[in-house]
């Protein structure tokens, strides 16, 4: 067993870092003449703790950030693997082009219980049980300017979809990337991406185009049965962003985009989910006006409208086995699988930012939202599913004293699905020092359930005529259900409490954060299996939702990082994690108490990512991952092994002769592939690739 997996008590695993904290007091006076002025110089500034621009010393919660830096330096093709670098994150993947992200476990095949949004636009899918389709996000990641990642539940900021937590992609501004550049990058498993990007000032216009390509085999491998996993991945995106500076006060944000994935899917020699290509086209759409006519003033008004289409249908026969007067038989009947589908979003929100005295701000806003679902096979009914969100949100922020700091939050949403839910937040900051900050804060969360929890009704038909026991059916005759509804669903609920600690030591180049919670979550909607209610041929097996699960997720966060250069540092990560549901035990295992849940999160984990520019020239990078045993199925026999990840990359800059940029060559997974959704499915596969990056 591996050394780090050797912990055999939350409370042993506290004693390390609870000793590094004990000294960390000791340290920060390490330059106990710095004034305040020269330590609040150049400190960061986070957004998407509570909308407000707050040093991370002041956020309500712990706020992790990525930056434009280290996303180069991890070596990153996709926007999901740079989520393994967070605390508390969970990286799996079903096969080559299907990633799982979570936050804190609570997760499945379909993980949907954390927010992602890009530029502040939800890419939260309303389609299928919902969550984030991560090839579809519609962000080039080398215009990235950075992620914030809020670790923890912000519905009282967000809303509902923030249950576990916010993770918003900020990109860079058009007048940051003027000019012409070109990435390319080649290697194994058929990695063949290529892009261009082009920056252009109109007057007060800046604009940029970007336009790329990715294209891979996926794993490329099989699964135990020896059926060949059809991974394969080509997508296409094209972006353009425009900002116009009308004046001193106001400016005027235009985006606009297009995805277009094709994706292999299936497995060969099934005659139900054979191989195939499928196809996802998302589109989008988003205005912006800024009102800022002093410092600490600012009116937003935000409208984005985005549209995702799917096409994956195909003919099939399928071999059923019924009973019918009591005699068993197997049939075999022509079957069209139709998985088409349409998502259309429209998104209105307004808010104001204002200093109402010199140690008081606040924010304030409404919105609304509108989802419309077609996808006649997963509702049964050729009519669109229509949900509609109004919201209204405000934070305060008091900063009562120079040590003390209050905030405090809260969001109504009215789903026309669920109806009214309030998500309040409390929160103090203690500035012990200059350097040092005590956060407790707590919280409670919601999110709603989707429209496919609530109203799917998947019913098979039959696409010809067929005889069965000497009767024919004609076609279109219903035959086999397999979800039925749930009407009786409601939202779910998390109360969080937190406590939190954050060491910005200047003199050693050294942050510290470190967070301990409770989180209590309540009314978790699970799926079941029941009787059907529809159909010709009955089963017991038809899957539904409930709201049955319960939770009580404790453990703890670190992470500390030595940065001595923009390019130079060292990060190191540790999560414990402990997920409980408190109405079980397996000596009293009941159909409404489910056990799964502990299973979803590792107990352990860490990573170490750090980055050095040994010459001017040239930086080498590496990322180790050490991953606990989880399952993203629902019970204990999927569990993943334990297992480890190493990635490194060194690139060096081009001479000053060829322009601005940098060559690379990358190894994921350097150490071997891994199993990381289930023991019997694909394996995440080694790759090596190339990259040139070039600024004309």
């Amino acid at each position: 067993m591996p050394p780090y997996l050797k912990i055999a008590s939350p409370v042993r695993a506290l004693r390390a870092p609870a000793f590094l904290l004990g000294l960390l007091p000791l340290a920060a006076q390490a330059n106990p003449d710095l004034s305040e002025a020269e330590h609040f110089d150049d400190l960061p500034v986070v957004l998407s703790a509570t909308r407000l621009a707050q040093a991370p010393a002041d956020a309500p919660g712990a706020v992790s950030v990525l930056d434009r830096e280290m996303i180069r330096a991890s070596g990153a093709r996709n926007i999901y693997e740079l989520f393994r670098l967070i605390p508390g994150f969970q990286l799996g993947m079903h096969t080559g082009n299907t990633p799982l992200v979570a936050y804190h476990g609570l997760s499945d095949d379909a993980p949907r219980r954390m927010l992602v949004q890009v530029d502040g636009r939800s890419i939260y899918s309303p389609y299928l049980i919902s969550g984030v389709e991560w090839n579809q996000i519609g962000v080039d990641i080398d215009d990235i300017e950075r992620i914030e990642i809020f670790r923890g539940s912000n519905s009282a900021t967000y809303g509902s979809n923030a249950f576990l937590g916010v993770a918003n992609i900020i990109t860079r501004a058009p007048a940051e990337t003027l000019g012409t550049a070109l990435r390319y990058r080649a290697g194994d498993n058929g990695i063949n991406d290529f892009g261009v990007r082009t920056g252009r000032q109109f007057g007060d216009v800046a604009v940029r185009l970007s336009v790329s390509r990715t294209y891979d085999h996926g794993f490329g491998n099989y699964a135990p049965n020896n059926e060949r996993i059809n991974d394969w991945r080509y997508t296409q995106l094209g972006t353009l962003n425009a900002d116009w500076r009308t004046d001193s006060a106001n400016s005027v944000e235009f985006q606009t985009g297009w995805t277009d994935s094709h994706e292999g899917t299936g497995k060969e020699f099934n005659a139900t989910d054979p191989e195939r290509a499928m196809r996802i086209y998302t589109g989008f759409g988003l205005l912006r006006w800024r009102h800022a006519p002093a410092p600490g003033e600012e009116l937003t008004v935000t409208y984005y409208h985005q549209e995702e289409n799917g096409r994956d249908h195909y003919d099939s026969i399928a071999s059923t086995k019924i009973t019918l007067n009591g005699v068993s038989r197997t049939v075999s009947i022509p079957v069209r699988f139709d998985y088409d589908f349409k998502a259309v979003r429209d998104d209105l929100e307004l808010q104001r930012i204002t200093t109402l005295t010199p140690s008081l701000r606040a924010i304030a806003g409404a919105g609304w939202r509108t989802d419309l679902l077609s996808a006649p096979s997963r509702f049964n009914t050729p009519n669109p599913v229509r949900s509609t969100i109004t919201r209204a949100f405000g934070t305060l922020e008091w900063r009562a004293s120079s040590t003390w700091l209050f905030n405090i939050g809260a969001m109504v949403e009215d789903n026309s699905l669920t109806g009214t839910a309030l998500a309040p937040r409390l929160s103090a900051n203690y500035h012990m020092t200059d350097s040092q900050t005590w956060r407790i804060s707590i919280s409670r969360s919601h999110r709603n359930p989707m429209a496919f929890e609530q109203k799917s009704s998947m019913i098979y038909t039959n696409s010809a005529p067929v005889t069965v026991a000497g009767k024919t059916y004609p076609a279109g005759t219903p035959l086999n259900q397999t979800f039925r509804p749930s009407p009786d669903l409601h939202a779910e609920r998390i109360t969080t409490y937190e406590l939190g600690y954050l060491a910005e030591l200047r003199p050693l180049k050294t942050t510290i954060d470190a967070r301990i919670f409770l989180e209590r979550a309540r009314d978790l909607v699970e799926m079941k299996a029941g009787p059907s209610t529809a159909g010709l041929f009955w089963r017991d097996n038809t899957r539904y939702f409930t709201n049955s699960g319960e939770a009580d997720i404790r453990g703890l966060e670190v992470s500390a990082t030595w940065r001595p250069g923009p390019r130079t540092w060292l990060t190191a990560n540790h999560t414990e994690l402990r997920i409980d549901n408190p109405n079980y035990t397996r000596s009293t295992a009941n159909s409404n108490s489910s056990g799964w849940i502990e299973y979803t999160a590792p107990k352990h984990t860490s990573t170490l990512f750090g980055a050095w520019e040994f010459h001017p020239d040239w930086q080498i990078s590496a990322a180790k991952h050490w991953i606990g045993s989880m399952s993203w199925y629902q019970d204990a026999a999927h569990k993943t092994a334990p297992y480890r990840q190493l990635d490194l990359r060194l690139a060096r800059r081009l001479p000053a002769s060829f322009g601005r940029g940098e060559i690379a060559l990358v190894a994921r997974n350097a150490d071997g592939p891994d199993q990381t959704y289930a023991p019997d499915t694909s394996w995440w596969a080694r790759s090596v690739f190339a990259s040139l990056n070039l600024e004309l």
